[in-house]
């Protein structure tokens, strides 16, 4: 059984925290003003959708019989369904209640977008309980490569990430596919998320350093595979997991 996994989930927080920021300042920068958007807590949103009375107003977007039951929200700027708000802080429970949120936007009836701890949400206005991840960059209406660790689209803003964010993202996602595969470690893989890190890291010239981040994510660090994985017949099947990831991005990485 792989140890060091209390350091594992600080180093994760840690990089989400500094993603949140990320985005914050992103945000910043595409108003118009530069001002600093309204802030409020997860634990607000959920108090206002549990204690505020029904929307009685006319959906204009759809008939009465399809629109969704509503109440009329002061912090996300107008009527949301009960119910998309509540999904949502579900998706979000991790964060814990007093996690801080922002609205980036709002779209009349259509939908509204949030963000919080590192993520962005859009709310769709005309239905119940839809609530979909989109990308981190402000603006972006695609979806991320892997919600939460890999938060950027894969079509655009993935391949505009630094070096440094490549990697911090490629470790946070191996470390995810490793506790995955807790009960089978050597059967830990990147997947495609990983293979979309890898075009990324050839975009940007860091191939090397991403493709270590994922490998060391998946596996442990290499050079400490005896002390992770005490069981011998473990260790070499890790070796081999390596081994074979390796090689396996490389092809990646030629093909990219």
């Amino acid at each position: 059984m792989p140890r060091n996994q209390s350091t594992a989930a600080r180093r994760a927080r840690a990089a989400q925290r500094e993603t949140g920021a990320k985005y914050t300042a992103a945000l910043r920068q595409a108003t118009a003003s530069g001002s600093s958007p309204t802030v409020f807590s997860l634990r607000e949103l959920l108090v206002e959708c549990t204690t505020s009375p029904e929307w009685t107003g006319d959906h204009p977007e759809v008939d009465a019989e399809w629109a969704p039951r509503m109440f009329d929200s002061a912090l996300l700027d107008g009527p949301v369904p009960y119910t998309s708000v509540l999904q949502l802080t579900g998706d979000l429970a991790a964060s814990g209640l007093s996690a801080e949120m922002t609205m980036e936007s709002r779209d009349g009836f259509n939908a509204v977008v949030v963000a919080c701890g590192g993520r962005r949400f859009q709310l769709l206005l005309s239905q119940d309980d839809w609530v979909a991840e989109l990308c981190l960059a402000p603006g972006c209406q695609h979806l991320p490569v892997a919600e939460s660790l890999i938060p950027y689209c894969e079509r655009q803003h993935l391949a505009q990430r630094s070096k440094t964010e490549l990697a911090k993202m490629a470790w946070a996602w191996g470390n995810d596919r490793r506790q995955e595969f807790e009960s089978t470690p050597a059967a830990a893989h990147a997947g495609d998320q990983g293979d979309a890190l890898i075009a990324a890291a050839v975009a940007q010239g860091a191939f090397s350093e991403v493709a270590a981040e994922l490998v060391e994510g998946c596996y442990g660090d290499p050079d400490l595979i005896d002390e992770i994985y005490l069981n011998d017949a473990e260790a070499t099947a890790i070796r081999h997991a390596i081994d074979n990831e390796h090689l396996r991005l490389r092809k990646t990485n030629t093909s990219a």
